[in-house]
């Protein structure tokens, strides 16, 4: 972490306490300069930090400000952060963009119009979650960018473990869970250059939810947001991480490895489900009767391989690449 960063942590959690020049030198390993200079460019990022000559700092109230200066000093990645106080969707102003020359990173305080899998909305009120988009230009070949939702879906376990210190699962195809319960949901889309057949931009649209809330009737029973992390953390913190992860894992060049600490963190894997189609009728919150089926494994291509368990097809192993899974209720 920088010295901001690190500087904002202790501040963060020593809420309304002054704590001298000194003190935060000492604890940071820097000089009293060093120690100016972090707290004025934090100030300048939007943090109200206040000081008192022969006191010193304290953060006024515990702040988690969504600063895109902070975001893009943090991840460490060549990129445009924008910070957006209300968009409809993340994902819709990202197709606005014309300037791919880096990636952009798009964050909202809130969405009025998230959109999730499936024809699916994405429910995101003010300051209670993450809601942003990465858009860039791919660089690597077709077949990894049709990896890219579930090499997303690994980023966001590995920022939520570095993060919050906490280990979240992953529903294929990308959808993360705590403790049973969905915290984090991923829409990946793109766009196609008919000329070259090629893949000219990829958004991939993240949305956390971050802090307690009361959800809406119908996701009420299956949402939940992240509950009794190990580490404080801010949003600022969790999109920095976020978006270094992403880049890391997209540009390496051992699949493998990423198939192999995907299917580590997966919640379905040897676990009876219910496949259900894409149609908005054939999905469970609509009436949708699930296949009976047992996860058998991730494939090459992020395609979930099963094993149907009832009816003519049972025994017969099956890949499918679309669609939605349930771990049975019969069975949790």
């Amino acid at each position: 972490m920088s010295t901001k960063s690190d500087l904002f942590n202790i501040l963060n959690t020593t809420q309304e306490k002054y704590l001298s020049g000194q003190e935060l030198a000492t604890q940071l390993g820097l000089s009293r300069n060093a120690v100016w200079k972090a707290v004025k460019s934090l100030q300048d990022q939007g943090f109200e930090i206040e000081s008192k000559s022969g006191v010193g700092y304290r953060l006024v109230k515990k702040n988690d400000i969504l600063s895109s200066s902070y975001i893009k000093d943090e991840c460490k990645v060549p990129c445009r952060v924008i910070v957006l106080n209300e968009v409809d969707s993340t994902n819709n102003y990202a197709k606005t963009l014309s300037d791919l020359s880096v990636p952009n990173i798009i964050i909202a305080d809130t969405q009025t119009a998230g959109r999730g899998r499936l024809g699916r909305s994405f429910y995101s009120p003010q300051a209670k979650g993450l809601y942003m988009s990465i858009v860039f230009e791919p660089k690597f070949s077709l077949d990894k960018s049709m990896l890219v939702s579930s090499l997303a879906a690994l980023s966001v376990c590995k920022a939520f473990e570095e993060v919050t210190g906490l280990g979240p699962k992953i529903k294929w195809v990308n959808d993360i869970y705590l403790n049973n319960r969905k915290v984090c949901g991923i829409l990946t889309e793109a766009e196609t250059n008919f000329e070259t057949g090629s893949i000219s931009r990829i958004i991939v649209g993240i949305g956390v939810n971050c802090f307690e809330q009361t959800f809406p009737e119908e996701i009420r029973e299956r949402a939940g947001y992240i509950q009794n992390p190990h580490k404080e953390f801010t949003r600022n913190r969790l999109a920095s991480a976020i978006i270094k992860q992403f880049f890391d894992t997209v540009n390496s060049s051992d699949k493998r490895m990423l198939l192999r600490e995907y299917k580590s963190r997966s919640l379905i894997l040897g676990k009876p489900i219910l496949v259900y189609g894409t149609s908005y009728s054939a999905l469970p919150e609509n009436g949708g009767h699930g296949i009976r089926a047992k996860a058998v494994d991730i494939d090459d291509n992020g395609g979930l391989v099963i094993e149907y368990t009832d009816g003519i097809h049972a025994r017969e192993m099956d890949t499918i690449t679309s669609g939605e899974v349930t771990i049975r209720k019969d069975w949790l």
